[in-house]
């Protein structure tokens, strides 16, 4: 199937409602529990010194789940939409895991202008991580620019994103899937960014194109894939 890229920001109340209401949290908890794992294999263990940040954090999720984590870590959420940065507060503000929060905040800013001095980033990014977010930008080239210029050599990429379906028929079968749990604005825009998302050879080809060896992809059962290592 052809890729057909979407728009790169969720900027839509509706959307962004939809988004924060539904429940991801057996996949979310799964990519922390795949972070941990990836650390704990590499030795790394992480302290007061690190800084980890969630790219395209959206809501808040992810960026949450690795504050409560790695507690003693500064987390700092990064999305370019205004309203997912104001959910992404607001859900801090009243959430009942607030004083566990304290290590967290949130930034607006496109990924693709991003650097770490312009976003008052004291310290060098630990760990780099993404969820869903790869899908949404235009061209490659723009993320992996964008992971490079914020990565030093140690810092850890693990980047989880969804696999674009072979046929349209595959990608009509997971819209189905998907719209007995979720409703319409949800599952609309799921069945666009599986058409927006990339293949493992995609992402493959371009990690040895273009010097990023370090880098690996694998594919997370037959719907998702994972960018991770160092650039």
């Amino acid at each position: 199937m052809k890729r057909n890229p979407e728009p790169e920001l969720m900027e839509k109340k509706e959307q962004v409602i939809s988004y924060d209401e539904a429940d991801f949290s057996e996949g979310e908890v799964n990519l922390i529990n795949q972070i941990n794992h990836y650390l704990s294999r590499k030795n790394i263990s992480l302290s007061e010194k690190d800084l980890i940040v969630d790219l395209g954090c959206g809501p808040g999720n992810i960026s949450e789940k690795l504050a409560i984590k790695w507690p003693k870590t500064e987390v700092v959420g990064i999305d370019g939409s205004k309203e997912m940065i104001l959910r992404a507060e607001y859900k801090k503000n009243i959430s009942n895991n607030q004083k566990k929060l304290k290590n967290l905040r949130y930034i607006c800013s496109d990924i693709k202008d991003i650097k770490s001095n312009n976003l008052l980033l004291k310290k060098e990014i630990s760990l780099l991580v993404s969820n869903s977010l790869i899908h949404h930008i235009t061209n490659l080239e723009d993320f992996f620019n964008t992971i490079r210029s914020l990565s030093s050599n140690l810092t850890v990429n693990f980047h989880k994103d969804l696999k674009r379906p072979l046929d349209e028929e595959s990608a009509l079968e997971l819209k189905a899937q998907c719209s007995t749990k979720y409703n319409e604005i949800l599952t609309n825009d799921y069945y666009a960014s599986l058409r927006a998302s990339y293949t493992f050879k995609e992402l493959k080809n371009f990690i040895l194109e273009n010097n990023l060896s370090s880098l690996d992809v694998f594919e997370d059962s037959d719907q998702y894939l994972i960018v991770y290592g160092n650039v």
